[in-house]
């Protein structure tokens, strides 16, 4: 593709659109190798961090490699949560209760093994787009009987990948799950959050990232809405008219954002959405942080683990006397968010969790994570962000630290190549994170037995015995 020369002199040495995980990351990685570019960050909402917000916390298994180192050097404390000796607290998740509650937390656990042994078939840098292929809808159903199990899934597709199960088929979702270690793993940070894994406090975070950019001017409340591309800079124009240029520019945002923006020339076809979905209205997540005077959901013997299927809603104690969690709802429903929450918790934790000391929430879209990874930038604009650029830990904070580590390298190797060691292009190389488990053929076949199958050939079997019977009674 040929570029024109532009008339202008770039004003930056880097430009980075938007302030989330990914955004902040590549600003502290470019100041860290050479702290005398000019670099400026913008971003469309008003106060920086993103989907990491600024209360609650975020939990990390040893696996987020990235997300450690960074952890280290921002001198940021990832504490483990240890239970104290002694203490034996129950989960409260709606799939414990019930008469069939045994027989769906089986059906679940069963499935979800069959995916994690079926995942070595897949890989993180890749989507495949065979014929065919049926929607996660219909593989749930095909494999799950129960109501509750279903719903649990249905959810957990769509927490995942940002759209619902019935649009997005079976290898889309196993190539995202690969990115992060299997489903096992993304139940554990999403749901279980077991006492094993580590947490971060996004306040903390956010304020040691906020101090190494502190020589950095953000810009809030500035929607980019143009990025036009020169030959030896990128000029980037803003919904008020306003240009920015600058020698490169990292766009640490979600993809589907990234296709609504004009570009000129257009974007290369490698680079256009290669899936065809329906469109339609997104679902949105609200993260809630309440304070209370004391843990209500100790003294009725809860550990503060909440699940809710329908609604769906998860929560966690953040520290004693401190509740966080989220909600996935529709727009409509945004109003009725903390009368919901509310009315969940006091049913199970007792009425004093209506009457919080303290109440926050924030709501954002559900980022969608469709795309093939896109770890290549076109010539001086560079993509960053957990759901469009991470290899590793897709929607994880893991995966928005490396493709915002994996930008930085690739801007700082347009504007000063000679600050770029083979140690930090060797960081940022794709390497295909999950292995997979090895199993046999017969390991294979049993994690494939489900109450459908099962119920189907025994009664084939029967019905063919019966009718051999039959058929030999009445030659006899």
């Amino acid at each position: 593709m040929e570029l024109s020369f532009g008339n202008e002199l770039p004003k930056l040495d880097v430009l980075i659109v938007g302030a989330g995980l990914a955004g902040l990351t590549s600003g502290v990685k470019i100041l860290a190798k050479e702290d005398s570019l000019n670099l400026k960050i913008i971003d469309e909402c008003g106060s920086p961090g993103g989907q990491l917000g600024t209360q609650g916390l975020r939990f990390v298994n040893k696996e987020q490699t990235e997300m450690i180192d960074l952890m280290n050097q921002l001198n940021v404390t990832l504490r483990v949560r240890e239970e104290a000796e002694g203490v034996q607290l129950e989960r409260c998740w709606d799939l414990d209760r019930g008469l069939m509650s045994a027989a769906v937390k089986f059906e679940l656990r069963r499935y979800i093994k069959m995916l994690d042994l079926r995942m070595k078939k897949f890989s993180s840098l890749r989507f495949q787009f065979r014929k065919r292929i049926p929607t996660m809808e219909r593989h749930i159903c095909s494999y799950l009987f129960f109501r509750r199990s279903r719903q649990f899934m249905f959810n957990l597709v769509e927490l995942f990948s940002g759209v619902p199960p019935s649009q997005i088929n079976f290898d889309e979702f196993m190539c995202l799950c690969s990115s992060c270690g299997g489903l096992s793993v993304i139940i554990d940070i999403y749901f279980e959050m077991p006492k094993s894994m580590m947490d971060v406090s996004c306040k903390q975070l956010l304020d040691a990232l906020m101090e190494k950019l502190h020589v950095v001017e953000i810009l809030k409340n500035v929607k980019v809405v143009k990025v036009k591309h020169f030959k030896d800079y990128v000029e980037v124009t803003t919904s008020l008219g306003k240009p920015y240029t600058a020698q490169a520019v990292i766009l640490a945002m979600p993809w589907e954002r990234v296709l609504e923006l004009e570009f000129e020339p257009p974007l290369p076809k490698r680079y256009l959405k290669q899936t065809v979905h329906k469109e339609g209205p997104k679902k949105l997540l609200t993260q809630f942080y309440m304070r209370y005077n004391k843990s209500h959901w100790v003294y009725q013997g809860y550990s503060g683990n909440f699940l809710n299927v329908q609604p769906f809603v998860v929560g966690y104690e953040n520290q004693p006397s401190e509740y966080c969690g989220y909600m996935m709802h529709s727009k409509d429903e945004s109003v009725s968010v903390k009368e919901t929450v509310y009315d969940l918790l006091r049913e199970h934790f007792g009425e004093e969790m209506q009457s919080p000391l303290e109440y926050k929430e924030q709501t954002m879209e559900l980022n969608t994570t469709l795309n093939k990874p896109q770890t290549r930038p076109w010539l001086r604009v560079i993509w960053a962000g957990s759901a469009s650029g991470a290899t590793r830990n897709r929607n994880l904070m893991g995966g928005a630290v490396e493709s915002g580590i994996r930008a930085a390298v690739s801007a700082l190797y347009v504007v000063r190549p000679q600050v770029v060691s083979w140690r930090d292009l060797q960081e940022v190389q794709d390497k295909k994170f999950y292995e997979g488990i090895s199993l046999s053929n017969m390991t294979g076949f049993l994690s494939r037995v489900n109450l459908y199958n099962f119920t189907f050939y025994s009664v084939f079997v029967i019905g063919l015995v019966f009718l051999l019977n039959f058929g030999y009674s009445q030659s006899a």
